[in-house]
């Protein structure tokens, strides 16, 4: 039997923002069904920054086989082989997406080919899951403030149908403008994810969400008669405990 195609895309929080391992980081880690899953972190949205890779592998070095993709450096034992990206990623248990700038990670990924790859990983079963830019990019259209003077929308690699936007409640003008731009069809049916909470999805289909710390919820929103409709995602929830 094939495994199922699945999708974590977490609104705000984790190793990135909460600088520990936190309880959605030890979910990721039961997901991947492994009592030590082998997990690829792509940070290309922070240009691999040597901060993140350093909080990564301070998380989750003690509960995984971790490693990097990173096109911006040299390679090291914990890279995946540029020459290889698709076979390599295909034998990782998980892949995560950091935050950062959705819009010149899909750029890179592209010059690489990193988003054929991740989309061929995604089919045969490799869990896909990512932390604001790296939750939007599973998308058809994300929200975005990737051109650092405001809000835009772009294109995502379209696994997932309609649009998403993280840090939803927690980011007064992210919101404010995302209605906006729900109203006037420039964003169409929109997944709005908070801080603190993930969605989880299995064969494209919302089957979780996951709360934790001050907690967080997720809702979509769409237009109609000249407003915007939110409707909270009718799911089973998982509370997360601490630690």
């Amino acid at each position: 039997m094939s495994k199922p195609r699945r999708i974590l895309a977490i609104g705000g929080g984790g190793f990135m923002m909460e600088g520990r391992f936190a309880p959605i980081d030890r979910e990721l880690l039961r997901l991947a069904g492994t009592s030590r899953p082998k997990i690829c972190l792509l940070p290309t949205p922070t240009g691999d920054a040597d901060e993140l890779l350093a909080r990564f592998y301070k998380a989750y070095d003690p509960f995984c086989d971790a490693r990097q993709l990173t096109p911006f450096r040299k390679l090291t034992d914990r890279c995946v082989r540029l020459r290889d990206i698709r076979d390599e990623l295909m034998s990782f248990d998980a892949v995560f997406v950091t935050g950062g700038s959705t819009r010149s990670a899909l750029g890179v990924w592209r010059e690489w080919g990193i988003d054929v790859a991740l989309k061929e990983a995604y089919r045969s079963g490799v869990l896909l899951t990512g932390m604001s830019a790296g939750a939007i990019c599973w998308f058809e259209q994300g929200f975005t403030d990737s051109l650092g003077d405001g809000y835009s929308t772009l294109g995502g690699l379209g696994l997932l149908a309609g649009g998403c936007s993280a840090h939803h409640k927690y980011d007064g003008p992210r919101t404010s403008e995302l209605l906006e731009y729900v109203r006037t069809g420039e964003m169409t049916r929109t997944l709005a994810i908070d801080d603190f909470s993930a969605v989880l999805f299995s064969d494209e289909q919302p089957v979780c969400l996951y709360s934790w710390g001050s907690g967080g919820s997720a809702r979509y929103l769409k237009a109609l008669d000249g407003g915007v409709v939110e409707t909270a995602l009718k799911l089973p929830t998982t509370e997360l405990p601490g630690e």
